[in-house]
């Protein structure tokens, strides 16, 4: 099967109707991303989100996230001023991955820079996580709490875009690097990331952020708007 299927193709891989799969699109609850006014999904990370969808989640996993009402935090509490780049060096995948990683470890929410760099890689290698339009996802395939210390964001921009290997075959200037210590922050985490780009403008206005305030201003502001929903 080829690597990039239409919202038709998805149905019927996954054996459900082309109107589940969309309301599923809308709800943020798969991945993919939009290209010409066209749904279009990445066979390799939709083979993923499956897979991480079949795992038994640990008991201690579900009442951590229980305990700490994930749910209920805004992003904006996972994305530090310190840990948002706004003026990326690199120029290859290895090169963003590196800086962001980076920044990762310099503020503690990574144990082991250098296998976290070698998964995350080892990930880019498998599909891209870009999901177009400019932004890629970068995170590990397999959240793990040995090398993540804690749910974060590290955020990225490169004034001049990189070829990330995009869906679109667009320059990519955004990352948004996820940490995530299990599966199930990173599917909570990557849910709500997707719903937020799903609303109107919301990414071309965080296109036009610049400042580090800027971006933790308006994640507050337009989680609220999620939250009205």
């Amino acid at each position: 099967m080829k690597e990039i299927l239409t919202l038709q193709e998805v149905a019927d891989y996954l054996q459900l109707s082309d109107k589940t799969i969309l309301k599923m699109v809308k709800n943020g609850e798969i991945p993919c991303a939009k290209i010409a006014n066209q749904w279009r999904f990445s066979k390799p990370m939709l083979d993923d989100w499956i897979t991480s969808k079949m795992q038994v989640i640990p008991q201690n996993d579900l009442s951590r996230l229980v305990e700490s009402q994930f749910d209920y935090i805004p992003l904006a509490r996972l994305i530090d001023e310190k840990s948002i780049i706004t003026d990326l060096k690199g120029q290859t995948t290895k090169e963003v991955i590196h800086e962001l990683a980076e920044k990762a470890y310099i503020n503690e929410f990574v144990a082991d820079k250098n296998i976290f760099i070698k998964q995350l890689l080892e990930r880019e290698q498998l599909t891209s996580t870009s999901i177009g339009q400019g932004i890629a996802l970068p995170h590990l395939r397999k959240p793990n709490g040995n090398i993540v210390t804690e749910p974060k964001i590290v955020i990225g921009v490169s004034k001049e875009g990189i070829d990330f290997d995009s869906l679109d075959g667009e320059k990519t200037t955004l990352f948004l690097l996820l940490l995530s210590d299990s599966e199930v922050v990173h599917l909570k985490l990557l849910s709500k990331i997707t719903r937020i780009f799903g609303i109107d403008n919301a990414i071309s206005q965080i296109k036009q952020l610049r400042k580090p305030e800027e971006f933790v201003k308006f994640f507050n502001k337009i989680e609220q708007e999620l939250s009205r929903r």
